[in-house]
């Protein structure tokens, strides 16, 4: 797998929910992500927040409506793990 890759792998956390994970050690955030993303509490849409943007969002945050979560994007990378694994 060459370095511009997304490597993408699916584990199931408990028998009614699969949860997608996205190795984003070489994909930063971007604003076309947004077109992909969803809560991954709810699956509903994310409202991007941006504080810092070069190239890329370096930081700020993704905010589900639907459910009230909240994403922070630290260092051009979206944290998305669920409330409960923090």
């Amino acid at each position: 797998m060459s370095c511009g890759d997304l490597a993408i792998a699916a584990r199931v956390v408990n028998p009614r929910s699969l949860y997608i994970a996205i190795d984003l050690s070489s994909l930063r955030m971007k604003r076309d992500l947004m077109e992909i993303l969803c809560c991954p509490v709810c699956k509903g849409d994310l409202e991007l927040k941006v504080d810092v943007e070069k190239d890329e969002i370096i930081e700020g945050s993704l905010f589900c409506k639907k459910c009230d979560h909240r994403y922070e994007i630290k260092d051009g990378i979206p944290n998305l793990l669920p409330p409960d694994f923090k």
